[in-house]
């Protein structure tokens, strides 16, 4: 039996229809499909290929096959051929390998690693995503404050931290932009805007605390108020609170993107201690805390466990002292 069929042909830029039986034509379609992906694959080949070679002073194959990067940020160290076999195999293929991390300065016996993911876009051929991974290496200096390289940026500050750095200059600019932040290397400070006309300084560097030390000030004050000595110490380790970007930007919506907020989406000492000197924020609480069915000690951390004891006392304390700021009477 002889038919006309379109098919996945359609999808390939047959404009004319084939003859034969459904099944020759179906295989003939499905052959078609295989070699135009093998085909956009073999470009995608030399398109990593002359990546590579455009950048030669910057991408060195080792005697082991590894590339060595050598990005604005750091250097890289990516396994080639792990790549390679996942793309020989796709069922194997789960995610990116972790890439060898090292400092601007040069190669380390004892680097770190990070797993750093590309955004990849249907039907995208194994070795563009493989160009973009390497691309987003080399321009690490922009790359790295993508939402979705938060691995990559872990890894950068262990091994730089907050001091002048490689990062620096880039980190200067983002937060520039993003909350009119200031960098103070002499004294190692951060200060930045967060909303009401309040802003936020944070104290890098210090040698006895794990944490930052973080004060806050209103509008027309010229003083700094402390809101924690040593915020790892005194919080309850919520993710909002878990890391220096993660910090910048949840300060930066506060204190009034702290209405309404739960205590799963905030540390609930931030939250009250920030509260206990705001009364629009301590008024919005009043019902919470004065609801029958609320307890300090059944407050609840990301990690889906009660806060600890000593941590639900201060919870109690501050609580007191938010309804105290927001005008509630005490018999």
């Amino acid at each position: 039996m002889s038919v006309e069929f379109d098919g996945l042909s359609a999808l390939f830029g047959d404009s004319f229809p084939r003859e034969g039986t459904v099944q020759e034509i179906r295989r003939e379609d499905m052959l078609d499909t295989m070699l135009n992906i093998a085909e956009a694959a073999k470009v995608a080949a030399a398109l990593v290929n002359e990546i590579v070679e455009e950048h030669e002073d910057r991408m060195q194959l080792d005697d082991e096959g590894q590339l060595i990067i050598v990005g604005q940020l750091a250097i890289y160290r990516v396994d080639v051929n792990a790549f390679m076999g996942k793309f020989v195999n796709p069922f194997s293929y789960n995610s990116f390998d972790v890439v060898e991390v090292h400092p601007k300065t040069g190669l380390v016996k004892e680097p770190k690693s990070a797993c750093v993911q590309v955004r990849h876009q249907e039907n995208m051929p194994a070795y563009d995503l493989f160009a973009g991974y390497l691309l987003g290496l080399l321009n690490d200096d922009v790359s790295w404050l993508h939402e979705s390289l938060s691995p990559l940026r872990r890894t950068l500050f262990q091994i730089y931290g907050l001091a002048r750095s490689p990062l620096s200059p880039s980190m200067e600019r983002h937060f520039a932009n993003t909350v009119g932040g200031e960098f103070d290397f002499t004294n190692d400070t951060f200060t930045f805007e967060g909303t009401n006309g309040w802003s936020w300084r944070l104290h890098f560097g210090l040698p006895l605390s794990k944490g930052y030390r973080i004060e806050y000030q209103k509008p027309r004050q010229t003083w700094w108020n402390l809101l924690f000595e040593d915020h790892e110490e005194e919080t309850t380790g919520h993710y909002s609170v878990c890391g220096f970007f993660e910090v910048v930007e949840h300060l930066g919506e506060a204190p009034g993107g702290l209405k309404g907020a739960s205590d799963w989406q905030t540390d609930p000492i931030l939250l009250r201690k920030i509260a206990a000197d705001y009364p629009a924020l301590a008024k919005s609480l009043v019902g919470k805390l004065t609801s029958s069915d609320y307890s300090a000690d059944e407050i609840y951390t990301d990690f889906d466990e009660p806060v600890e004891g000593d941590k639900a006392d201060i919870i109690k304390d501050l609580d007191v002292r938010v309804l105290r700021t927001a005008g509630v009477a005490f018999a």
